[in-house]
């Protein structure tokens, strides 16, 4: 998975541009597969995370549901379990 690319003050501003952006593609008629798409490309990060930027851009999620779910991918990414160390005999 790349990085998710946007800061903390675009994703809580819903009159971002990149939030614009979503609007307009939808409002031009691209499906929502296809949207998402496109957030993964120019942003980064997975499909979940795309989907949850598309949903924050419609208004259905808000911006908060978008900075937890990072939060946690990132702890999750960060804190993943190590392999155990082989002790000499």
């Amino acid at each position: 998975m790349t990085t998710f690319t946007l800061g903390r003050k675009t994703l809580v501003n819903r009159s971002s541009l990149e939030y614009e952006w979503v609007r307009l593609l939808v409002s031009e008629g691209e499906t929502q597969s296809d949207v998402i798409s496109a957030i993964q490309r120019c942003f980064g990060g997975d499909a979940e995370t795309a989907s949850l930027f598309f949903k924050v851009a419609l208004g259905e999620k808000s911006p908060g549901y978008l900075l937890t779910h990072l939060s946690l991918s990132d702890w999750a990414t960060n804190n993943q379990a190590k392999p155990a160390l082989e002790v000499a005999e």
